[in-house]
C-alpha cells in the first residue's frame, strides 16, 4: 500500500473558461512553490475539462514543473484535500451572455457589457447565484478550510451570495481597476512620469471603484491626471474608442460631476448610470461607447475559434502560446503569499465591507485594497468615500442585495424589484416583459420565476 501524502490540491471550476484557464496553468507551472500540488480541472462539459488537463500537463512539462494536473467530472471528489478553489462558470455559456444583452436590448436598453449590472447583470445572477452557492456549500462539506477565489460575474452578487449563505471564506478578483492604473500610468508618461514609479488606491463597488489617490513617490499626480483628462477627453459626440485612459468620455463626464476618476473604463461605469447608453444621431451609442459594445459581442462570438486552437496545442500540433493572463497572475501571487505567508500587497479584492469603506453598508460586498500573508486577505481601510459617492455605490448594494435574494429564492415580485430599481430600467411594466422573455427563452434556468 503506498504512503504517499496526498497533494494539496488547487481546484479550479469552470476549467473551460478560454483565457483564464491557460493562464493560470501557465502561472502555477511558472512558481515553484506549486511544484507539490495536484490542480483539479472541474466543468460541466468533461471534454472541455480533458482538454485543458492535457494542455496543463504539456505546460508543466515546459516548465519544469512537477504539478500534477487532472480532469474530474466529481465536483465534491475534486474538492478532497483543496487549499484554493477558484471560480470562473458561466451558466448559459455565450448564449446566455449573449441574451443578457438581446432581450433588454428587444425592450429599447442598451448595455455595453451586459454581465454586472443593468438588466443584462440581473438576469446573469440569476442564473449564477444558485449554482456558487451550491460550489460553496460543496467547499464548506468537504473542504472548511479552502480559500475559494471567485472570478465569475457579477462579482459583487455572487460573493455576497456566499458570503450570505455560506461559512467559506471566499473573495471575488477583477483584473478592471490593474488595467486602469496601466493605462493612466501609461498616459501620464507623455508628461515624462515613468509609469513603474506610479501607485495608486481604488475602492467601491466591483466594476464602480473610484481613484482615490495617484502618486509617483510622494509626488501627487491627481493635479496632472485633471489637466489630461480636461485637455483630451470627448464628450456626448465621442468617436467610438476601445481604449481606455485620459481620452474616455464617460469617466470624465463622472470626475466632472463627482470629484473622482472612475474605474475600470466607461464600457463598465457608464451602465451604472441611466443617460450615456443612449443612440447619437449616427446611429451608434453616443459618448464613444459603441466600441465597448462591439467589443463585448466579439468577445462572445470567438470562442469557437480560440478553442480550435487550445484543443491544438492540447494535442501538441500548434506550440504552446505565451501566457498574457494578468488575471491569472494575481492569483497566483495571493495563493503563493497564502501558502508561504510572505507578505503581498494586492491592488483590488472584493470582500464583505465590515467597515473598510466607512460610509457603505457593513454587509455590502466593496472594493477594495488588501495585504496578504500569514494572516490571510486583509482588506485595507480607506475611510469614508465621498457622500454623493456613497449614495450611488448604497443604492446600488442595496438592488443587489434584492438580486441575490431573488436568486437564492426564485421569488418571481424579489426579482422583478431588482429590475424595476435598475437605473437602465425606464419602469415596472418593463421589467416584467424583460423577465417573461428570459423565462420564455431559457426556460431551464429561469421557470422558478415564471408568472
Amino acid at each position: 500500500m503506498s504512503t504517499e501524502r496526498p497533494r494539496e490540491a488547487f481546484v479550479l471550476i469552470g476549467a473551460g473558461s478560454t483565457v483564464f484557464t491557460p493562464g493560470l496553468l501557465s502561472d502555477l507551472a511558472s512558481s515553484r512553490t506549486f511544484d507539490d500540488v495536484e490542480v483539479r480541472l472541474v466543468d460541466v462539459v468533461p471534454e472541455a475539462a480533458e482538454t485543458m488537463a492535457r494542455l496543463g500537463r504539456r505546460i508543466a512539462e515546459a516548465a519544469g514543473s512537477t504539478m500534477r494536473v487532472e480532469a474530474a467530472t466529481d465536483r465534491r471528489e475534486a474538492l478532497k484535500d483543496a487549499r484554493f478553489v477558484a471560480t470562473t462558470i458561466a451558466v448559459g455559456s455565450a448564449d446566455g451572455w449573449r441574451a443578457d444583452l438581446d432581450i433588454p436590448e428587444a425592450h429599447g436598453i442598451h448595455q455595453t457589457v451586459g454581465d454586472s449590472v443593468g438588466p443584462g447583470g440581473v438576469l446573469r445572477a440569476l442564473r449564477h447565484v444558485p449554482e456558487l452557492v451550491a460550489i460553496a456549500t460543496d467547499i464548506a462539506d468537504v473542504a472548511p478550510a479552502a480559500q475559494l477565489i471567485n472570478y465569475s460575474n457579477p462579482l459583487t452578487a455572487n460573493v455576497r451570495a456566499v458570503s450570505k449563505h455560506t461559512a467559506v471564506n471566499a473573495v471575488g478578483l477583477c483584473h478592471g481597476t490593474m488595467h486602469t492604473r496601466a493605462a493612466l500610468a501609461a498616459d501620464l508618461a507623455g508628461l515624462g512620469i515613468d509609469p513603474d514609479t506610479v501607485s495608486a488606491r481604488f475602492a467601491g463597488l466591483n466594476h464602480l471603484g473610484w481613484l482615490l489617490d495617484i502618486r509617483s513617490g510622494s509626488r501627487d499626480l491627481y493635479p496632472q491626471l485633471r489637466e489630461l483628462v480636461e485637455a483630451r477627453a470627448g464628450g456626448r459626440e465621442a468617436p467610438a474608442s476601445r481604449r481606455e485612459g485620459v481620452q474616455s468620455a464617460v469617466s470624465a463626464d463622472l470626475m466632472s460631476t463627482f470629484g473622482l476618476y472612475p474605474a475600470p473604463g466607461d464600457r463598465h461605469v457608464s451602465e451604472f448610470f441611466p443617460g450615456y447608453l443612449a443612440f447619437s444621431q449616427d446611429g451608434e451609442l453616443g459618448w464613444g461607447l459603441q466600441g465597448g459594445q462591439d467589443m463585448t459581442r466579439e468577445y462572445i462570438d470567438e470562442k469557437g475559434r480560440l478553442w480550435d486552437s487550445l484543443r491544438a496545442q492540447a494535442d501538441g500540433s500548434e506550440p504552446l502560446a505565451p501566457s498574457r493572463n494578468q488575471e491569472a497572475e494575481r492569483l497566483v501571487a495571493i495563493a503563493e503569499a497564502l501558502r508561504t505567508g510572505s507578505e503581498h500587497v494586492e491592488l483590488a479584492v472584493n470582500v464583505p465591507n465590515r467597515g473598510a469603506i466607512g460610509n457603505l453598508p457593513p454587509e455590502a460586498v466593496v472594493e477594495v485594497p488588501a495585504v496578504v500573508g500569514a494572516h490571510g486577505i486583509q482588506p485595507v481601510s480607506v475611510g469614508r468615500l465621498p457622500e454623493a459617492i456613497a449614495a450611488v455605490l448604497t443604492a446600488r448594494a442595496h438592488q443587489q442585495e434584492l438580486t441575490v435574494e431573488a436568486a437564492v429564492t426564485g421569488a418571481r415580485d424579489v426579482a422583478l424589484q431588482a429590475l424595476t430599481l435598475d437605473p437602465l430600467v425606464p419602469d415596472a411594466g418593463t421589467a416584467r416583459r424583460i423577465l417573461d422573455d428570459a423565462v420564455a427563452a431559457d426556460p431551464s434556468h429561469y421557470d422558478r420565476f415564471a408568472a
